[in-house]
């Protein structure tokens, strides 16, 4: 037995409890997202999908205006190629 007390004890750092470490589940870290960025991303497909639409319908009307203005005397460059082909 020996007269030291535990204030002379060679270490005289601060004595703390461990932590215990709390580890989240997959579950609870999900159910941490932020839902802005996901209603920005349906905005942004939404208009995408809106100017795409309307760029097609653009072009669609653009070629049947063309093949309506060719002159009834002269074929198309398509029939053209048909009648040549035969």
């Amino acid at each position: 037995m020996s007269n030291t007390k535990k204030s002379d004890a060679p270490f005289k750092g601060k004595r703390t409890k461990p932590k215990t470490a709390k580890k989240k589940s997959l579950g609870e870290k999900l159910t941490t997202v932020n839902t802005t960025y996901a209603r920005f991303a349906m905005i942004l497909l939404a208009v995408n999908f809106a100017l795409t639409g309307y760029a097609v319908y653009s072009i669609t009307q653009i070629q049947s205006t063309q093949m309506d203005s060719t002159p009834e005397g002269t074929p198309s460059q398509g029939a053209q190629v048909a009648s040549t082909e035969q």
